[in-house]
């Protein structure tokens, strides 16, 4: 899932490597990409049909709704990255501007993940990253593909960095 991430906001070390990097789960685009294909398809329908005569044009009004309705959706889903690496966890969101946030894992406290029934369902979920000792607001994986593997990896990475006693 890492081949097109663009790694230019990432502030790796020498040694960190990028272990796991992944957006929301697409199911969750879906609804609006499906209302905007189908506010586009009226749209074309009017003024491909000639029934409403000079008000045909009219139906330009759905097909500018349906892409405003398809298409922020789809740049906010493309644009969001939840990132682990060997030392750190990012989130990335932010289409034009970029807000990035950045926990190291030897401030990591807790792990959790949820899933509701239509999650487990289509396998994507929210994994909670709780942090010990920082101002920084606790990090949350939310709607991703798998959570229980990223719990897994993450949890993987906090066994290296501090071994149980």
């Amino acid at each position: 899932m890492t081949k097109d991430l663009d790694v230019s906001w990432l502030h790796l070390t020498p040694d960190e490597e990028v272990l796991w990097a992944g957006h929301r789960s697409f199911y969750q685009t879906i609804p609006s990409i499906l209302a905007g294909i189908v506010l586009v398809l009226i749209g074309v329908g009017i003024i491909g049909s000639g029934y409403f005569g000079w008000a045909k044009w009219l139906g330009v009004l759905p097909i500018v709704a349906g892409i405003a309705v398809a298409v922020p959706s789809f740049l906010r889903w493309r644009s969001e990255w939840f990132v682990l690496t060997t030392e750190e966890i990012y989130h990335k969101r932010g289409v034009f501007a970029q807000d990035v946030s950045q926990i190291r894992l030897d401030r990591v406290q807790d792990i959790a993940f949820s899933q509701s029934l239509p999650e487990r369902i289509f396998d994507y979920g929210t994994v909670r990253i709780h942090t010990a000792g920082t101002s920084t607001n606790n990090l949350v994986f939310e709607n991703v593909s798998n959570p229980q593997s990223i719990k897994g990896l993450l949890t993987e990475q906090l066994d290296k960095i501090s071994p149980r006693q």
